[in-house]
């Protein structure tokens, strides 16, 4: 049997990268978003090797493209939340927090016709500093997929935490057995958890040119071969959604 990994994605524009956000143009005018473009070829990509995974979708992009998230559900995959703005939550509040997933969950449900189960925070906000939206996660979720796995955070979580164990900018910059065998050693007693960025897998995503040379760098680093990688990826192993895995956990 091959290897089981659970696949993530957080489906976001482009530009809610916080690696460069303050670098980004003025007028914010970002008439293409690659969105369909970037997502299309992964969903086939699933469907012709039986793979599941769990999307965690922002509020915005499930409200510009419902018919896309639509399809994804309908593809057997799941559908959580990844808030509504992409606001961190060191820009947020008690109030704000609660009122982004509460928006979310609404335009979730009203495509899918279920609230999300599982929730990941944008830019790894949640720690130490940040604890106090833990009751509101424990309020609308069953668990939660926010923590960064290289944290040293002792956060005590309200729900079953299946914190992700790397990331996209690891598996471009990485040799794939290197990124597989270090996923690996980050996981303990549960399947690695691998996320990307659907736009970080396709050079012809849209790019900015302002910001120090060495963010751009890493943030595109390795876009050229990250198809290519990630459909050798796809062939070799075995993909779940986190869904799947919870079920095969409680049989």
């Amino acid at each position: 049997m091959k290897e089981k990994f659970i696949l993530t994605f957080d489906l976001e524009f482009w530009h809610n990268s916080g690696f460069l956000k303050k670098y980004l143009p003025k007028d914010k005018n970002f008439s293409k978003d690659y969105i369909i473009e970037s997502t299309e070829p992964i969903l086939d990509l699933l469907n012709k090797y039986g793979h599941k995974a769990t999307f965690f979708v922002l509020g915005r992009v499930a409200e510009k493209y419902p018919e896309l998230i639509k399809k994804i559900n309908n593809s057997g995959h799941e559908i959580g939340s990844h808030g509504y703005s992409h606001c961190s939550f060191f820009e947020l509040n008690e109030e704000k927090l609660e009122k982004e997933i509460e928006i979310t969950n609404t335009i979730l449900k009203k495509i899918t016709g279920k609230n999300p189960k599982g929730f990941r925070a944008p830019n790894f906000s949640l720690g130490e500093k940040t604890k106090w939206a833990l009751k509101i996660i424990k309020k609308h979720f069953q668990y939660d997929s926010s923590l960064n796995p290289l944290s040293f955070s002792k956060l005590s979580m309200p729900v079953p935490e299946i914190a992700p164990s790397l990331g996209g900018i690891y598996f471009r910059i990485l040799p794939l057995k290197l990124y597989l065998f270090l996923a690996n050693l980050l996981s303990k007693q549960k399947p690695p958890v691998l996320y990307f960025h659907p736009y970080e897998l396709f050079e012809s995503s849209p790019k900015i040119d302002a910001g120090p040379w060495y963010k751009r760098k890493i943030k595109y680093w390795g876009t050229k071969t990250a198809w290519k990688k990630f459909e050798k990826l796809m062939g070799g192993f075995r993909f779940i959604s986190y869904e799947n895995f919870i079920n095969q956990s409680a049989d």
